[in-house]
């Protein structure tokens, strides 16, 4: 008899050929509902750590391994799970989280019926070369030690807009613990590119180089090899819509490429309504959409 975890596994390999075959459940509370099997881990983020800027203080995030109908075996389990979320004393400032292939809309149906929403898509780009592109006017260079208050300064305005729109928040300290975390991304070999106007900074964009390794956050999303990603990109909203975000993309696409790489990688909020049309004129597709809801109005 075929198990629920070969079913998952032929079916990811369906859906999508860049999907890795589904790792084994993690660490966490067991929940079984209509033939599928998933665990819950509950993590919280200590007050006044950079994690609080972009995520609740309390999560709650389930992993499935979902039957042959999986629709079916999603909504037992998301109704087992409602019972364990009505059951406990969930704080305000907390989400209920699943992440879930792109291409599964029966399962994105499933989700979306028990009152959970896309939140943050990981998107992937075949590997290339930067197009070469450049706006009048405006030059993109590499940061250097001097350029610190202006980053920060431009993180802050892309949390903020975040806020609005997504997973950001604004907590107290935020441009202290931004500065922090730019400086250790430095520190471990990421790049920041900015976009000057007549010596004002209009934009940046944050990347590096990534490999999968078993117990990173990575590990399960994406096939073995050697990943460029693309943080954050950041434009100055009165210099909006004049290109300067193409440029910053490309000229990191040309310093990431190699040989060897297997592709690039972003994030973004599906509800954005700059970021999706933005990354998918990039040459990006969404692999996985992490939706979520909060404890109050979620899993209906």
């Amino acid at each position: 008899m075929t198990s629920a975890a070969e079913w998952q596994k032929a079916r990811f390999a369906a859906l999508d050929p860049l999907l890795p075959p589904p790792p084994p459940l993690p660490r966490g509370e067991l929940v079984e509902a209509g033939g599928a099997t998933g665990t819950i881990a509950h993590v919280r983020f200590a007050a006044g750590s950079w994690q609080r800027l972009w995520s609740p203080a309390q999560l709650q995030i389930l992993s499935a391994v979902l039957p042959r109908d999986a629709r079916a075996g999603m909504s037992a389990l998301l109704s087992a799970w409602r019972e364990r979320v009505a059951l406990a004393d969930a704080e305000p400032d907390s989400s209920c989280s699943v992440t879930w292939p792109s291409r599964d809309v029966e399962v994105a149906r499933t989700l979306l019926d028990h009152g959970l929403a896309p939140q943050l898509a990981l998107a992937v780009r075949a590997p290339a070369k930067g197009e070469a592109y450049s706006v009048p006017g405006v030059t993109v260079r590499k940061s250097s030690g001097g350029d610190l208050e202006e980053i920060v300064a431009l993180r802050f305005e892309e949390l903020r807009y975040t806020s609005f729109v997504g997973h950001g928040v604004v907590r107290p300290g935020a441009e202290a613990l931004l500065a922090e975390e730019i400086r250790r991304g430095s520190q471990f070999g990421g790049r920041i590119w900015l976009a000057e106007e007549e010596g004002v900074t209009v934009g940046m964009v944050t990347s590096g180089k990534r490999s999968p390794v078993p117990g990173d956050a990575l590990a399960g999303r994406l096939p073995p090899g050697e990943w460029g990603y693309l943080g954050t990109l950041a434009v100055t909203a009165a210099a909006r819509g004049r290109g300067i975000g193409r440029a910053l993309t490309a000229a990191a696409h040309d310093e990431l490429f190699s040989p060897s790489l297997r592709g690039t990688f972003v994030s973004y909020n599906p509800a954005n309504p700059l970021s999706p049309v933005f990354w998918h004129r990039q040459g990006y597709r969404p692999l996985w959409t992490t939706w979520a809801a909060s404890p109050a109005a979620a899993l209906r």
